[in-house]
């Protein structure tokens, strides 16, 4: 596959000038085609893609795709992003095909609806015997002027359906659950009977908006996340502890009654897809006017404790805020995760909340939610001197946010100082990215 997309990048850009070789590419994807006096188009070519990994053709592949609407350098792109992704299998797919009956698109337009994601312009001859006739014409004729022709197991077969990337068999899926599909209880019935299949291989259907008061379903992995949305992040503290009150007990309003200084608190919805660093920025540039993305970074350092911490933050938007943009999550350092009241310390038989705060926080979408800790010796330490207890209380502290929906990661600080640190947070963000489908 990726020898096949090699060659798929390298005939585009064959069919090129040279004085578009020279724009075109990193205008589009940030590909620089190196010029010199004497080579020919093949050999400047040769040298842009002669170092790319598989995944970084795939992304060439899916950047012209979307530029030139070319469905097939699409696919192929798609293919090689999904080589380790859980598979939709044939069997899943046809009983989805079933579950649909004969009916894809609802109130909308078959050849329409399909037409975004498959090539159906291509003509027709042998199997239907009608000369010039493309797929396009065939799918408009058989499902929607006379519905019943063809069932959405057959036309599956007829565009493709079956074999195609799990990224557009999903983006097909998400048509025929839109609200100009279908709505009310035939929305409803329709995504339950579907992510009953789809759950099977690993998959479902999760709303992720509305468009006027109806559902929008997004296709997606399943994962468990965390229950409920966040509200009232308490973050990158750098002082003392702040003290807290309810303004609004019923809805959960906070006000920072002291030390409100020392620490910043993130009060806007946060949607089903995660907290970005853009997001973060346009937050920031309100509550402190005249600010900008460097100071909130430069805020956000002085709350961290080691240089580890500061290593890893440094590293995760040095390395990954040119490459996804607005995409990039945040990294939110020093959050508070259990808050006991200061008072706390005058009760009796009352154990203090275990991890008071989080090193680092990242909102993802579909409610998933990444804890990152640096350990130094206090995680494993009490008096200078090794404890079972304290790795006990930190272990089990794990294993709750385990529980409640968390991924926890840690890095001993060690890791993230001196030669290879560099080298170890990129391979560790790099992973993490591609678990989550993470890219610009």
């Amino acid at each position: 596959m990726a020898g096949d997309l090699y060659g798929l990048i390298a005939g585009l850009l064959q069919g090129m000038t040279h004085a578009q070789l020279s724009d075109e590419p990193q205008r589009v994807a940030g590909l620089v085609v190196p010029y010199e006096e004497g080579l020919s188009k093949r050999q400047r070519i040769e040298q842009a893609l002669a170092n790319l990994t598989q995944e970084q053709l795939a992304q060439l592949a899916l950047n012209f795709g979307a530029d030139r609407s070319d469905i097939p350098l699409d696919e192929a792109g798609r293919k090689v992003l999904e080589a380790n992704d859980p598979p939709i299998t044939q069997i899943t797919r046809r009983d989805v095909a079933r579950a649909l009956g004969g009916d894809l698109a609802g109130d909308r337009g078959t050849a329409e609806v399909v037409g975004r994601y498959f090539v159906l312009s291509t003509p027709i001859e042998v199997l239907f015997g009608s000369r010039g006739q493309s797929l396009a014409d065939q799918v408009e004729r058989h499902m929607d002027r006379n519905p019943g022709d063809w069932s959405v197991e057959r036309l599956f077969s007829e565009i493709g359906a079956f074999d195609c990337s799990n990224a557009r068999f999903g983006a097909l899926l998400e048509e025929a659950v839109h609200p100009l599909s279908r709505s009310g209880e035939d929305q409803a019935g329709m995504v339950i009977a579907l992510n009953k299949i789809l759950a099977l291989d690993g998959y479902e259907l999760v709303q992720e908006g509305e468009l006027s008061g109806h559902p929008i379903f997004a296709f997606r992995p399943v994962v468990r996340g965390v229950g409920g949305r966040p509200k009232n992040l308490i973050f990158a503290s750098r002082g003392p502890k702040p003290e807290i009150g309810f303004a609004d007990a019923i809805n959960n309003d906070i006000i920072i009654l002291s030390g409100e200084e020392s620490c910043m608190v993130y009060d806007r919805p946060i949607s089903a897809s995660g907290l970005s660093w853009s997001e973060l920025v346009s937050w920031w540039s309100e509550v402190t006017p005249g600010s900008n993305a460097a100071q909130l970074g430069a805020r956000l350092q002085e709350s961290l404790a080691s240089d580890a911490e500061r290593k890893l933050f440094a590293m995760y938007f040095k390395a990954y805020r040119p490459a996804l943009g607005e995409a990039l999550p945040a990294l939110l350092p020093q959050v508070y995760l259990h808050y006991d009241p200061a008072i706390v310390k005058t009760l009796r038989r009352r154990l203090p909340l275990p991890r008071q705060r989080m090193d680092f926080l990242m909102l993802l979408h579909n409610r998933q939610r990444i804890v990152i800790e640096v350990d130094g010796k206090h995680h494993f330490t009490e008096g200078d001197h090794p404890s079972l207890k304290v790795y006990a209380e930190m272990v089990s502290a794990d294993r709750e946010l385990r529980l409640a929906g968390y991924e926890v990661y840690r890095f001993g600080a060690n890791e993230l100082v001196g030669s290879g640190a560099e080298a170890k947070i990129l391979d560790f963000f790099d992973k993490l990215f591609r678990l989550h489908r993470i890219r610009n």
